[in-house]
This record gives C-alpha cells, structure tokens and sequence, in this order.
C-alpha cells in the first residue's frame, strides 16, 4: 500500500514539473529571440484571369508567385508577377487580328541581415520586361539600411534608405543615320541626358546610380483581410530631374486556410521615361491566391 502511494505521489509530480515547464520552455524561448525577427516560412501562387467579346475581343492573364524564409538572423525573399494580354480591336474587320496589349514581367530577390529586430541591412537585384514601356530588360541592383519604426501583433510601418543601380536595355528602335550620329551618340557630343535626343537615338540603354528611399505598412485589419503599400522613390544621383516613383497597395481577403483573394495595385512613374514612351504605367489586378505558411518555433514552443 505505501509502495503504490509513494507511485502516485511521483506521477503527480512529474505531472506538475512536466506543465510548470512548457510556459518556461515559451518564455525561455521568447528571450532568447526577443532581439531577432520571428521565424518565418511561407509559398504563396497567384492566378486571374479577364476574357472580353462583343465589339472588343480581348483577355488578359496574370500570374505571380512569392517566397519567404526567415532563420536566425537572416531572411530571404523572391517576387515574381506576370502579365499577358491580347486584343482584336476590330473583331469586324477580317483583314485585323489580335495584338498584344500587355506584356510585363517584375522580379525581386532580396536578402536581409538582422542586427536587431528592428534594425536589418538588405541587398537585392530586380529585373524588369516592359516592351510597350520601351523596356527589353531593366536590371536593378539595391543595397540599403532597414528600420522598422511600429511592429505589433496587427501592424507594421518600416522604412528603408540607401543605394540603387539601375541599367536599361531599350527595345531596338530604327537606327540613326550617320549624319545624325553627332546628335545621337554621347562621344561626339550628344547630349547626356536622353530625353533632349531625337527619338530615333536610342541606341542600347543607360546607367543610372540613384539614392533610393521607400516606406512600407501592413496592417491586419482583421482576422480575414490584410492591407499592405508601400512606395519607392529613386534619386537619380547624375541628373536631378530623374525620379523615379514605384507605388504598390494590395488587399488580401482569407477564403479558407490555403485560398485568398487578391486586389493588387501598382503604379510606376519615371520623370525622364524612354523617348516616346509616357512618364506613368499602372496595373491593377485580381487574383486567386494559393498560400502557404509554417507555424513558427514560437507558436510551438507556446503550446
């Protein structure tokens, strides 16, 4: 009889220690990351679609994927969005035939180094296909300091300064003649700044080194849709009147676990834009989104 209390007694207490040391293993945890971002794995695919008949026979297509890994200190990222649309503005006319409307391509990675968990240095490359922008290839290359100013459980406001590498592959366009090379080519004395060539002067592309600023904000307005902007201006450090303007804005509604919908806005300005080309593009979007996310060690070690 004693031998099976002393038993019971020894259950109880290892029952007891076992509880007592799940909220201490949490709190552990908590202060040794309490100055590192949240661990974070996620996959999300995008797809939509607009398909038009009648006087105008059109259909546009959109794609786009993304990727996040945070451990440790570091994290890594990749963007990708796609657009492809196609038109018979004439649907009447049998001697016309679909052309291309849209046509671009955006792409992003980026890695980030967190010296706290407020404070990161990142670097990224982006690449551009934009031919009714006048853009074959626009290759970026960033570096930069990132600080986030607010961040709680429902939002989160950031800001991000430093450089940008910019180099622009033009679609070809007719070549200057020879006599008119002098006012073309910048080696006999062509004017640096593209805009005050003739538009036949496009000859293969520019460099451009600008100082880059951006501020983002997330907010989680509730459990089921989350809003997110940010905007991106860029400094041409060369020739003050080239800015550059990047605005983005998404609302995303949760359908079920691993379904969301998308409404993305994006709006790209450029002071100084490729001869002939305007200085404003714009896309907007809707989506269905494929998404998926692992718990974090946290939520883990809190259960």
């Amino acid at each position: 009889m004693m031998r099976s209390h002393a038993w019971a007694l020894v259950c109880v207490l290892a029952a007891a220690s076992t509880a007592a040391a799940q909220p201490e293993a949490a709190s552990s945890f908590r202060e040794s990351h309490q100055d590192k971002p949240d661990e974070v794995l996620s996959w999300s695919a995008s797809l939509g679609m607009v398909y038009a008949s009648g006087n105008t026979n059109s259909w546009t297509m959109n794609a786009g994927t993304q990727f996040r890994i945070v451990r440790n200190r570091s994290a890594f990222s990749l963007d990708w969005t796609f657009a492809y649309g196609r038109a018979d503005l004439t649907p009447n006319d049998d001697t016309t035939g679909y052309v291309d409307t849209v046509r671009n391509s955006n792409a992003r990675a980026r890695y980030d180094f967190y010296l706290t968990r407020n404070d990161a240095l990142f670097a990224a490359v982006a690449h551009r296909w934009d031919t009714f922008a006048g853009l074959d290839a626009r290759i970026q290359a960033q570096a930069g300091y990132l600080r986030n100013f607010i961040q709680a459980e429902k939002h989160r406001l950031w800001a991000e300064a430093g450089y940008d590498f910019t180099y622009d592959n033009y679609v070809p366009t007719q070549d200057p003649d020879t006599a008119a090379l002098a006012e073309c080519d910048p080696e006999m004395g062509a004017s640096e700044d593209i805009a005050q060539r003739p538009s036949n002067c496009i000859l293969e592309g520019q460099n451009v080194h600008a100082a880059r600023v951006y501020l983002g904000y997330d907010n989680k307005l509730n459990d089921f849709v989350n809003f997110t902007a940010g905007v991106e201006a860029l400094f041409n450090l060369q020739q003050g009147d080239d800015i550059r303007v990047n605005i983005d804005a998404a609302i995303v509604s949760t359908l079920s676990d691993l379904f969301k919908l998308e409404l993305k806005f994006k709006l790209l300005f450029d002071n100084v834009p490729v001869p002939d080309k305007g200085k404003y593009d714009s896309l907007l979007t809707a989506n269905l989104v494929f998404a998926w996310e692992q718990e974090t060690e946290e939520e883990e070690a809190a259960q």
